[in-house]
């Protein structure tokens, strides 16, 4: 016999006497190999148990599950170990590969699991307090408003609409180029080009910061 590992889960059973779903469980085979192989189960106790498929192939790389049932479970049965042995086989010399025990034990009353959940897991429904629900009543009342609510109650800024004025003022009037044609306005509110693209660019900021949301 070869000694290539079997994997196996799980690595035991456990059956209880006074818990009926206990008494059918599943193994599950697993063949890692790029090859396929053949598989057979034993027992050390075959009149206490029924194996349903318990020879078969598992393709590469696969599994398979093996129903596993307790057909005679009686209290002078309990506390006594048995065994499952799973044996791979290569299928074209049917050398054996390799083996697995799996030790089974028949135990009295009922799991812990089954047992915990019939007295209860002491769970009870999360009641939602005044004082934790505050805190989250106010932040959603503060970012439910719309951005717009907040750019009405903020006071128009008389600065900068002044100094708006000013500038959309100082743009309207004539530049020095134009002073060689007669015009009304004197001579001292022509001003250069380079001034008004100062002023351009101060009326920008100043309508950003009035016409912001």
């Amino acid at each position: 016999m070869k000694n290539f590992p079997v994997f196996v889960f799980p690595v035991s059973l456990e059956f209880f006497l006074n818990a009926r779903q206990t008494h059918k469980q599943l193994l599950t085979v697993y063949n890692p190999y790029d090859f396929s192989v053949n598989f057979k189960v034993l027992c050390t106790s075959p009149n206490k148990f029924t194996v349903i498929d318990p020879e078969g192939v598992i393709a590469p790389q696969s599994c398979i599950d093996i129903v596993v049932r307790y057909t005679q479970p009686s209290a002078s049965h309990c506390d006594t170990i048995e065994k499952f042995r799973i044996t791979m086989y290569d299928r074209n010399t049917q050398q054996a590969l390799g083996k697995r025990d799996i030790p089974t034990k028949l135990l009295e009353g009922e799991p812990l699991i089954t047992i915990q959940e019939n007295l209860g897991d002491n769970f009870h429904p999360l009641v939602s307090r005044n004082t934790a629900s505050r805190p989250v009543e106010e932040h959603s009342r503060t970012t439910c408003h719309h951005p717009s609510h907040h750019r009405e109650q903020q006071p128009v800024n008389v600065v900068a609409v002044a100094v708006s004025i000013c500038c959309i003022a100082a743009l309207l009037l004539p530049t020095q180029p134009e002073q060689a044609v007669k015009s009304q306005w004197p001579e001292w509110l022509h001003i250069g080009s380079n001034l008004k693209l100062v002023f351009s660019f101060v009326l920008g900021l100043v309508s950003m910061l009035v016409l912001r949301p």
